[in-house]
């Protein structure tokens, strides 16, 4: 996913889809800026990371876990790709992306809404 490659209001959502806790959110709003919320989780299911809502990363942000995965890098090029490994609080993975190409595993739901629609995956 480009971090950049958005429309203004438009957002995607990534839940857990057991629990339906939002693990990642990328958005922009309505002046184009780009915005992210996220909880992150190890693959042990630890809590590592999370943002108090939408904030806008100008410089971009790496998280990782305590062993050096990288669970989240997003990137200050705008034009750039999101890269990401995405678990749920019991460490099941949900979703990776490294930038080119992007693993989806049954417990992964994705919501995205922009404009006068919204649409869900299960």
């Amino acid at each position: 996913m480009k971090y950049g490659d958005r429309r203004p209001g438009t957002s995607t959502s990534f839940l857990d889809a057991v629990s339906s806790e939002r693990i990642l959110h990328v958005a922009s709003d309505e002046d184009g800026r780009h915005l992210m919320a996220f909880h992150l989780y190890d693959s042990s299911g630890s809590f590592v990371a999370e943002t108090e809502g939408l904030e806008h990363h100008p410089d971009g942000v790496t998280i990782q876990s305590s062993s050096g995965e990288v669970l989240l890098a997003v990137p200050e090029n705008e034009k750039d790709s999101i890269q990401y490994r995405l678990y749920n609080r019991n460490g099941n993975l949900l979703t990776t992306s490294d930038g080119a190409r992007t693993m989806i595993y049954q417990l992964l739901r994705m919501e995205g809404v922009g404009g006068n629609w919204v649409t869900y995956r299960s």
